[in-house]
């Protein structure tokens, strides 16, 4: 079986996904593997991009230029496209920008290829921090309070926009790009300069900027659900661990590579079990009713009261959150073996729809030799 596993893109977590991938790849043995790494609107694969010292300082010349044609890979030799490879399925890897947000999703189901990740529509919906947010609100469940604003607004109405701000939410708030992860481009302000400050700070990354009440004493929970089409399977639920008013960048990806000791993670977390139960029931209540598939985390926000708060769903995780899975009995590969599984099991059902209707409107316009005009 062919699997063309798919990372990179136009994202600001491109490099992040380039270890998920990379992750990946090491455990799927019994599958011939194909990498495919976007990059400035292209594609490329070759055995160069198996190693992640490549990344450091990466010549695309060393690797393959691809175009996806009908649902073949082409490579190009000689001015000439000639065939690739024809993908089985796609594992997609990627993080943020348009890996995630529905359009390679797109190109995919455009292509007919099975891909591991939510569709198109969810996709979009979860990578839309407003949009899903309204979402789990309308499904009943909680969600911090907010306020959306966008980019050319604030720079119209400055000054209404914060006193917009001001009257509805108390400082501190934590200002967020809507359609970013990784935490990149948030910001906690507790007065007015600093809001200003953070939302410019966001609006650099988005033109869709979210400003929500703070927490103060909270504690952060993660939790992820897969399912191969049949069965769903909760995973353990983690506490990540930070020095911050809220989990950087840094304190997700670089704090552990730079070996300084920090702990950044409790596995499990350490609340109630009632608490646990609570997140696993959510988890797995809005990956069925969202329509997921794949693997999606759900992160957490436990206040100091007591109240839980669905803050983000993350349709492609970090690391497709093996180390969740881990301590439940589902090892990398067999996480991956349920995903692909799962990407069959949805192209089979799509399949079954009609994806054409046969009607008689060309044939009744067939004999006129003039189409008539609409005033």
């Amino acid at each position: 079986m062919k699997v063309a596993v798919m990372y990179g893109g136009r994202s600001c977590e491109h490099d992040v996904s380039i270890i998920t991938a990379l992750q990946a790849m090491s455990n799927l043995a019994k599958y011939e593997v194909y990498p495919v790494y976007m990059k400035d609107g292209a594609m490329y694969t070759g055995d160069a991009l198996m190693d992640i010292q490549f990344y450091i300082k990466p010549d695309l010349k060393k690797c393959q230029r691809l175009w996806l044609l009908d649902g073949i890979f082409y490579g190009r030799v000689k001015n000439v496209l000639r065939k690739k490879f024809k993908a089985d399925v796609a594992l997609i890897c990627c993080h943020g920008g348009e890996g995630e947000n529905g359009v390679l999703q797109g190109l995919l189901e455009y292509n007919r290829i099975p891909y591991t990740s939510a569709s198109v529509m969810a996709s979009a919906v979860s990578m839309d921090k407003v949009i899903s947010k309204q979402l789990t609100l309308g499904l009943l469940y909680n969600a911090v309070d907010e306020i959306c604003i966008l980019r050319e607004d604030f720079v119209r109405r400055r000054d209404a926009i914060i006193r917009h701000i001001e009257t509805y939410l108390e400082y501190p708030v934590i200002v967020k790009p809507s359609s970013l992860g990784s935490s990149i481009g948030i910001r906690t302000a507790k007065n007015g300069v600093e809001l200003v400050q953070a939302i410019e700070i966001a609006a650099n990354f988005d033109k869709k900027i979210i400003v929500e009440k703070a927490l103060v004493n909270f504690t952060e929970l993660n939790c992820a659900v897969v399912s191969d089409g049949e069965e769903v399977v909760v995973s353990e639920i983690e506490q990540p661990l930070s020095w911050q008013e809220f989990l950087t960048f840094e304190d997700k990806y670089l704090a552990g590579a730079k070996g300084d000791g920090r702990e950044q993670r409790r596995l499990p977390a350490d609340v109630p079990e009632e608490v646990k139960a609570e997140v696993k029931e959510i988890s797995k209540g809005l990956y069925l009713d969202l329509d997921m598939a794949g693997v999606v985390r759900i992160d957490y926000l436990l206040s100091e009261s007591g109240k839980l708060f669905v803050n983000e769903i993350n349709t492609v995780p970090g690391s497709m959150a093996f180390y969740l899975f881990e301590p439940v009995g589902v090892c990398p590969s067999e996480l991956l073996d349920m995903l692909i599984r799962g990407a069959f099991k949805r192209a089979s059902e799509d399949k079954k729809s009609k994806l054409a209707y046969n009607s008689a409107v060309l044939k009744n316009f067939g004999g006129i030799k003039q189409l008539p005009k609409y005033r």
